[in-house]
């Protein structure tokens, strides 16, 4: 049988296998049914006609992990701002975003990736500076780790939890030395809360960075 359909995703699983979504409309997806069971024991072998230039733009669009996401952040700021929606947050955010980037307006449903990423590292950044506690670790929004870990020291938050912070430093100074009267731009850094920081004293900065999967990096501060 055929039917028309769309790739609603794709993701790399382990072994590099990987996993398509379909996306079947309703009618579609009735006649499907109706004969799928005939093939839960047998091998199928599935067609796919893309059309290249409606895939390519698709490639290009805000990803449901995106858009999740920033819903995820606005949920965040709600419930630590109160008397504000997330259709408000939204609404209110994005006009920020626009004037700082001095950017076009643009929508969830259809924006580019990189507007979509460039936003949410905007929302990342204003809850560390309104304090607003994230549920999710805010490092894994952003592509460029370094990019991250830089903006946690300038803000100087904890790049682990986002919670205010302290500089910590990877490449140790020595013991005595006044850090003050030290050029210390050529040493590796990372901003860590009294917690974090009390952790990695403990365990070592080697098992420090791997269960948590960050480093230093050169900062001047």
């Amino acid at each position: 049988m055929k039917f028309k359909c769309e790739i609603d995703g794709t993701r790399t699983l382990k072994k590099k296998d990987m996993k398509v979504t379909l996306f079947i409309e309703s009618e579609e997806a009735k006649e499907l049914n109706k004969n799928l069971y005939n093939f839960l024991d047998k091998p199928l072998i599935i067609e796919m006609r893309v059309d290249d230039e409606k895939q390519a733009k698709r490639l290009k669009q805000i990803t449901k992990e995106q858009r999740d996401k920033i819903h995820a952040i606005l949920r965040d700021m709600e419930n630590y701002i109160g008397g504000e929606t997330v259709a408000s947050l939204k609404e209110t955010t994005k006009e920020s975003f626009i004037r700082a980037t001095e950017g076009e307006d643009f929508s969830l449903s259809d924006c580019s990736k990189e507007i979509a990423s460039a936003y949410i590292e905007y929302l990342i950044e204003l809850c560390m500076e309104l304090g607003v506690p994230l549920n999710e670790r805010p490092d894994s929004a952003y592509s460029n780790t370094d990019k991250y870990l830089e903006m946690c020291l300038r803000k100087k938050i904890c790049c682990i939890c986002g919670k205010p912070g302290e500089v910590h430093h990877v490449d140790t100074i020595g013991m005595g030395r006044d850090r003050t009267k030290i050029d210390d731009s050529r040493h590796r850094k990372m901003c860590l809360c009294r917690e974090h920081h009390s952790e990695v004293g403990n365990i070592g900065q080697d098992a420090f960075d791997e269960k948590y999967h960050v480093y230093g990096v050169l900062w001047e501060g």
